[in-house]
């Protein structure tokens, strides 16, 4: 009997194998097509106009005629994201380090964090390049760009320390230390490894917004020197050694990560609640006064921190401009009016490219999310190949899209379509692939076609995954218009920045800081809440 059981059940196995082996050999197909695709594409496009695009062998060959060059520009880079790296990072673990012990200040850490998260480099840049010496404005750059992300994961970490754990140490008379050294550092590890994932590529890209501040080292003012000599096949070699560094130091935190917290798995910051979704008052109107008041505070904190630092440090007022000058500039002086027409009219030009290229990315990217869905093929083809391009500095790609598109309003487009376009692919197609099986095989119980399963199912539930992307899409949009403004355009509020620094308008210079800078946190606060009512809908907050 037991012969005749297992018989059958051998037989059924070797034909499961036998049928799941196709599946698997597609998948494998497809993930090797993706890369070859890329490169013949890269092939055809470098026949078709190779003034523009470079073949793989003409970079190669860069490469090695302009090896000392490149050591030295990605030595340069290397150094500034490194110290950028160790400085915001600790700044990001100590002040959570803080939270663990006083949790009430954890609602504060979050909106400060989010206002140094929206805090433009290339617009604060500018104002630490005349307050800063030597390397320090570019470190400070690259400090900004790590801070955000590595405190997010690092205090969500803090959150997801299991509550029975603690409890058993608080009735043993444990403290606060006790927990956080027993439990809460453990659960903190994968949530930490996460931001720090995120936090080397962003070091490099800060490195290299800080080297287009000034200077004659480093990757940044390389990458510009080629392109303006028309050296096409010297810029995408630089563009390359760039992102081989962001890709090492992206890989260097996974692969801590993997040995230190493998048994977590994959963590993600990006999506994490924010605090404001958590323990809001109930209606809406008093939610809305509570955002409106917590945004007011933050920017109120914001500027006594400005006000501070300027008399702490006794900054130059030549310079160092303080919050009442910037009143004055922009609402008493006797040109006021035409000076907002300026700063506010820059302003609009940037919203309007930051906005196109966001719209463009994001419906790119759910596109393709759809494709995966449809034609699953096409998700093997694809990923690799965007986790790759993700890694790439955002700095690499500026002068890339210049040199094919121009310096229009596309190139603008292109630029903020890019930022926008990665972190709402990854998010919503987690989102959609981590739909319960129980949901989907009612649909298919029902006869359902796969893209009816997609509009009624899958995409809604791919909403709050949209909206976490979009916090963290929407200000890095303005930052890709403010960098086209900055190198190429001419327009908008980044060239706004850079013709004061070098006219010594620094007034003009700070009212435009301020008013980029609130603006991006704005924009970040309208999007949390609408994702803390999207949450709070659907039962998910």
């Amino acid at each position: 009997m037991t012969d005749a059981i297992a018989a059958p059940v051998s037989a059924s196995s070797a034909v499961s194998r036998r049928l799941r082996l196709p599946a698997v050999d597609a998948r494998l197909a497809a993930t090797v097509a993706g890369p070859l695709a890329l490169v013949a594409l890269w092939l055809l496009l470098a026949t078709a106009r190779p003034a523009l695009f470079p073949t793989p062998l003409a970079v190669g060959r860069a490469v090695v005629d302009d090896w000392s060059l490149i050591v030295a520009n990605t030595r340069s880079t290397a150094g500034v994201a490194v110290r950028g790296w160790l400085w915001g990072n600790g700044a990001a673990i100590a002040i959570a380090a803080v939270v663990a012990f006083v949790p009430a200040l954890e609602h504060a850490a979050l909106r400060m964090a989010a206002i140094v998260y929206c805090l433009p480099a290339l617009a604060i840049g500018p104002v630490l390049q005349v307050v800063l010496n030597g390397d320090s404005p570019k470190v400070a750059v690259s400090v900004l760009t790590v801070f955000f992300t590595t405190l997010v994961g690092a205090l969500v970490g803090l959150r997801a320390a299991p509550g029975a754990a603690l409890d058993v140490i608080r009735a043993s008379g444990g403290g606060r230390l006790l927990q956080l050294r027993i439990v809460r550092l453990r659960a903190t590890l994968p949530h930490l490894f996460a931001g720090l994932r995120i936090a080397g590529p962003a070091a490099v890209l800060g490195a290299i917004l800080g080297e287009y501040l000034g200077g004659a080292k480093g990757l940044g003012p390389a990458m510009v020197t080629a392109q303006s000599q028309l050296q096409v096949p010297r810029t995408w070699a630089l563009g390359l050694a760039a992102t081989v560094l962001a890709g090492a130091a992206y890989g260097a935190a996974a692969l801590a990560g993997k040995l230190t917290s493998g048994w977590a798995g994959n963590a993600a910051v990006d999506a994490a609640v924010p605090g404001e979704v958590r323990s809001r008052p109930h209606g809406l109107p008093r939610r809305l006064a509570a955002a409106v008041g917590g945004l007011a505070i933050s920017l109120l904190a914001a500027v006594a921190a400005w006000w501070a630092l300027i008399e702490i440090f006794d900054l130059d007022p030549l310079v160092a401009k303080s919050p009442g000058d910037v009143w004055q500039f922009l609402v008493s002086g006797a040109d006021a009016a035409a000076n907002r027409s300026e700063v506010f009219g820059a302003m609009r030009s940037t919203l309007g490219s930051a906005a196109t290229g966001y719209v463009a990315g994001t419906v790119a990217a759910l596109v393709l999310t759809t494709l995966f869905v449809t034609v699953p093929a096409v998700q093997y083809a694809v990923m690799p190949a965007a986790v790759v391009l993700q890694s790439v500095p955002l700095g690499v790609f500026t002068p890339i899209v210049l040199i094919v598109f121009g310096r229009g309003l596309v190139t603008s487009a292109v630029i903020c379509g890019i930022v926008t376009f990665f972190p709402t692919l990854v998010l919503t197609a987690t989102a959609i692939r981590d739909v319960p099986r129980g949901v989907l095989d009612v649909f298919d119980a029902s006869g359902a076609r796969r893209f009816t399963t997609l509009r009624k199912a899958q995409l809604p539930a791919a909403v709050p995954a949209l909206l976490a992307a979009a916090r963290v899409a929407v200000p890095r949009s303005i930052v890709g218009g403010l960098l086209v403004e900055w190198l190429a355009s001419g327009t908008g509020i980044g060239y706004l920045m850079l013709r004061s620094t070098t006219t010594f308008e620094y007034t003009q210079l700070w009212a435009a800081v301020v008013v980029c800078t609130t603006t991006m946190v704005v924009l970040y606060s309208v999007v949390t809440f609408v994702e803390a009512q999207v949450l709070e809908r659907w039962g998910a907050g």
